[in-house]
């Protein structure tokens, strides 16, 4: 399998009516505090996960708010579900450590520190292995429509061990990181350039969210044809 990176990185562009989109998007980031926002985020990246699948060359509008209102409440609830062990296990680390430094003691202080670093470390890899399941069960709900297919675990366990899921996840995580360190950069200018950040780091989700969707359809055997002039992926 190869990926064109260069088209993938580009995919975001691809329609007349990109910059509105991002613009959207972002805006919509922006306001993620109001939670409404951030659920309606989540519906568009369900879509783009769709795009991804069909082999779509341009990227979904935003529209139909209310479909897209409701499938980012599911997904917003699949994701947290996902995610609520590495939760916990941050929780009671992080919390036992603060709790032992508080001790006053040489001994409470030096456990505290270590448990921080080391219950940080934990439950950050535990987010990412259940984050790269966690796109998988949303990839699923994208496909099937529905809320238990999110936890489907044949079809998780199959696609989750497949080569045209894994590498695609990595190139998505690689353009993520590669959007998020140009924020940061731009983030060194007050204000301004914070928030354009947060428009570069939607831009990068929608390009992720892409590739993600389809490695999920070269897995599972639902990848569409329609990038004929330009594939991305081969």
């Amino acid at each position: 399998m190869t990926i064109d990176l260069g088209w993938v990185v580009k995919y975001p562009m691809n329609s007349d009516d990109w910059i509105r989109t991002i613009l959207i998007g972002g805006g919509l980031t922006l306001l993620s505090i109001l939670i409404v926002p951030a659920f309606l985020v989540y519906g568009y990246v369900l879509r783009v996960l769709r795009a991804g699948m069909d082999g779509a060359e341009e990227p979904p509008v935003f529209d139909d708010w209310g479909t897209l209102l409701k499938e980012g409440v599911i997904a917003f609830v699949v994701v947290l579900i996902y995610q609520l062990i590495p939760l916990i296990v941050m929780a009671v680390t992080v919390g036992g450590s603060i709790a032992a430094m508080a001790s006053g003691t040489e001994a409470g202080a030096g456990v505290g520190i270590v448990g921080l670093f080391g219950g940080l470390a934990l439950s950050t890899l535990l987010a990412l292995i259940f984050g790269y399941v966690t796109l998988i069960g949303l990839a699923n709900y994208a496909h099937e429509g529905t809320f238990g297919s999110a936890f489907d675990f044949d079809v998780i366990r199959s696609v989750a061990v497949d080569g045209d899921y894994a590498i695609p996840w990595l190139y998505g995580v690689g353009i993520l990181i590669g959007a998020v360190v140009v924020a940061s950069i731009l983030g060194v200018v007050p204000i301004v350039g914070a928030i354009a950040g947060v428009f570069v780091t939607f831009y990068g989700q929608v390009a992720a969210g892409w590739v993600w969707g389809k490695g999920f359809g070269d897995a599972t055997g639902l990848g569409g044809t329609d990038t004929e002039p330009d594939p991305a992926i081969a």
